[in-house]
């Protein structure tokens, strides 16, 4: 059973966290570990706090944004709509987007496969041959829209969006692809001790089950 998160509680995890690093590394894990959990009440209190501590909206933006590729659009719009009570913005309302460019297109595939390759490494090939033997289909979808159109933004580095992503999948517990986002997020210069602590604060929104799982896969990733 997951722990309750509070203000006080909330307060006393920040206290702690290595000011060496910088407090984004704390709170975007944090919320996306919330977004998982399905937990209104925790994503206001991290996302008042976040901004009281100087985070920029964009980058909570960010971490809102990608939320989709492993919850979905509900778990993204919720939390988006969530944000947006706390932090109001002027957006223009009644205009529908434009089509993606060639040019877009072009620069999500070059960019999606240098980040895929970062995270898989020497692995990339097996990967390729992996997940064509049942679906081309995801393996463009991974490359394009993934890595290339969504983890390629501006507004939050690609170190900061891994360790979300490893926030993500250890609440909701997709072993392989965790095992797979350690081992990536490794690749790009995260290291194990801040991986180990967004796996523990994830505790607020998962069983201790599901994080001595997380902490098995990281210890197998770091042994390797």
């Amino acid at each position: 059973m997951a722990l309750p998160l509070d203000d006080k509680r909330l307060r006393r995890l920040i206290e702690s966290f290595d000011r060496r690093r910088d407090i984004e590394y704390f709170y975007g894990p944090f919320l996306s570990a919330a977004i998982a959990g399905r937990d209104d009440a925790a994503m206001r209190l991290i996302m008042r706090a976040a901004l009281d501590d100087g985070l920029k909206a964009r980058m909570i933006d960010e971490i809102i944004l990608q939320s989709h590729l492993f919850l979905g659009y509900p778990a993204m719009i919720e939390a988006s709509r969530l944000f947006a009570g706390i932090h109001a913005r002027r957006h223009k309302k009644n205009q529908l987007p434009g089509s993606y460019s060639m040019k877009d297109c072009r620069e999500w595939n070059g960019e999606g496969m240098k980040k895929i390759k970062g995270i898989y490494g020497p692995a990339f090939n097996r990967l390729v041959k992996y997940i064509n033997s049942f679906s081309p289909q995801i393996l463009t979808w991974m490359i394009n829209d993934g890595y290339g159109r969504v983890l390629s933004r501006r507004g939050a580095s690609f170190h900061l969006r891994e360790l979300s992503v490893i926030a993500t999948l250890t609440v909701t517990s997709y072993t392989n692809q965790l095992g797979a986002h350690i081992r990536g997020a490794l690749n790009v210069g995260a290291e194990p001790v801040m991986i180990a602590l967004t796996m523990d604060n994830c505790r607020f929104f998962c069983s201790q089950a599901k994080i001595r799982t997380a902490r098995k896969i990281l210890s197998r990733s770091t042994a390797a």
